[in-house]
Formats: C-alpha cells, structure tokens, sequence
C-alpha cells in the first residue's frame, strides 16, 4: 500500500466523523505527528503503522479492513496479538568492524507467536554482515536482540565499541571482554573496561536460504 492511499483512506474516516477538507497537516495532527515529519515520511513512502495502529484502535477500526479491505472473522482474534518492534537500519560487523550506531530503525509488525518462540516480548532487530561468526550467523541475515536478557559469559551480544557495532562471542575478564569469532579464521579482538558498551544479547536469527 502506498502512502497516498493510506491517507485517503484517513480522510474517508474522518469524513464519517464530521472532519472534511482536511490537508495533508490535519492527517498530521490527527496522528500525533509534526508536519513537517509526516510530508517527509509522504515523500519516502514511510507509512507511520504505530501512529495508524493506534489511530484506528481508537475507533475500533480492523487493521485488516483498513489494509486489505476485508477483515474474516477468524482473523478478529489475531489482530489483537501483534507486537511493533524497532529493525535498526544500521549494520553490525560479524568481521573487521565499521563505524556504526543504533540510531535509524524502521517499525516491523511481529506476531507474538513468533516472539513466543524466541522467549522475548520485547526484542529488537538489526542487520550484520561478515562471515567471522558462521556457521551460527550466516553473512546478510538479520539478528533479534533482547536488550533485558541476563548477561553470561560466552553470550552472544551486540557490542558498541571505538571501531563499530560487533556481533560476537563475548568472553568476560577481569580487566574487560574478548570478542570472540566462531570462525577460526578470524582473530580475537580485546576491548579494555570502559572501551565497549553491551547492546543486548542476541536470542535468535532470521536469515535466507
């Protein structure tokens, strides 16, 4: 679906509430978002879903109806049952590294099910590349990461540090970390306390075949 036909379909349902020759801003307003966001997510074809999700729990408005146009009985129940989680758009070294921070990230619609099967309701995602954690981590495939989860020794983590963002074996010290890679063919790397900060530890992947 397209930005533009999202904010038709608004505009219909505020023309049953009453609201009628609304702009662009007045979606804007109705949605809790700055204009000036909201024409540039409209130039990026960026639908804001949490902002409509909530827009439309509001009016007791199916999700599936506003999207699809249609809204079975036996997906009712589901509808409920979905999370909104945060896909960081930044890339996380499996190898040598890279200047990179959890900063951009796009919405992604989970069900539960899914997050049920990881063991966390409140994870998050990000992209990695390199081969230095494989056969575990395959190169391109996209890590879930649970910021809550009890750190261990030989946990697999998200590590920020001088030289970038890392996924790797973290084997703990008394004077810091070693970043282990399950590839032998990568060396171990040595971060001193106070030269890394521990994102989250990785609990899953999702990756092609």
């Amino acid at each position: 679906m397209q930005m533009q036909e999202v904010i038709e379909k608004l505009k219909d349902i505020l023309a049953s509430e009453g609201k009628r020759d609304l702009k662009t801003k007045d979606i804007a307003k109705e949605l809790g978002i700055h204009p000036d966001t909201f024409n540039s997510m409209k130039f990026r074809n960026s639908i804001p879903y949490p902002q409509i999700l909530n827009f439309l729990q509001e009016r007791n408005i199916s999700i599936n109806y506003f999207f699809y146009g249609s809204s079975p009985k036996n997906q009712l129940e589901c509808e409920n049952k979905y999370k909104i989680l945060k896909l960081y758009k930044t890339n996380a070294s499996l190898g040598g590294g890279g200047i990179n921070d959890l900063i951009d990230c796009s919405e992604l619609i989970i069900d539960e099910k899914l997050l049920s099967f990881f063991g966390s309701k409140e994870c998050e995602f990000i992209t990695c590349y390199g081969e230095s954690m494989e056969p575990i981590i395959k190169d391109g495939s996209i890590c879930v990461i649970d910021r809550n989860k009890a750190f261990k020794h030989k946990s697999i983590c998200v590590i920020n540090t001088r030289d970038g963002l890392y996924i790797k074996q973290v084997l703990k010290q008394v004077d810091g970390v070693i970043l282990h890679s399950l590839n032998p063919l990568y060396k171990d790397i040595f971060y001193k306390n106070g030269d890394f900060l521990l994102i989250g530890v990785v609990i899953g992947e999702l990756s092609k075949l």
